[in-house]
């Protein structure tokens, strides 16, 4: 299972590696279809993990963007591979979207549980109501401590 820690490696690599770059977007399963037609030939202009989720925004930087999000759940993956220093292997029934860039050779796979199209308004509206993330850098520790003070199970 992807805990909180893992989305926030993958957002970082995906920071590092993907942001910045314009890719061919196909949904492999049939099952993001229309959410790959609209980020198809846009830009990915960012990422954030918030807790075990994911959001990628992709347009132009003047917006709107359209936000992908992502929760992994059990066995979800986002792999990035660069076909110019390894065979890319094929997508799989689950791989939900795949993202192409040619110049570069990168290619990625997402399969997860959860992948939604939606705009900023998905983004600050989820990141509302899933609280603080003591792994993110703007995250209120007091409001976190206040939260985590009042639950009657332990961590």
């Amino acid at each position: 299972m992807v805990e909180g820690h893992g989305v926030h490696r993958t957002a970082a690599r995906n920071r590092a590696v993907l942001v910045g770059k314009t890719f061919t977007a196909t949904s492999p399963n049939g099952r993001f279809t229309d959410g790959a037609a609209a980020i198809d030939g846009q830009p990915f202009q960012r990422v954030e993990a918030v807790g075990k989720n994911l959001f990628c925004f992709f347009g132009p930087l003047a917006g709107p963007l359209a936000v992908v999000h992502v929760h992994f759940g059990m066995a979800g993956v986002w792999a990035v591979f660069d076909s110019n220093r390894e065979e890319v292997p094929p997508t799989t029934s689950t791989t939900r979207l795949c993202l192409e860039h040619a110049d570069s050779g990168l290619v990625s796979h997402l399969s997860a549980m959860t992948v939604n199209l939606g705009d900023e308004k998905l983004f600050s509206t989820k990141k509302a109501s899933l609280g603080e993330d003591p792994l993110r850098d703007d995250a209120d520790a007091h409001v976190l401590f206040a939260k985590v003070n009042t639950l009657k199970r332990s961590i």
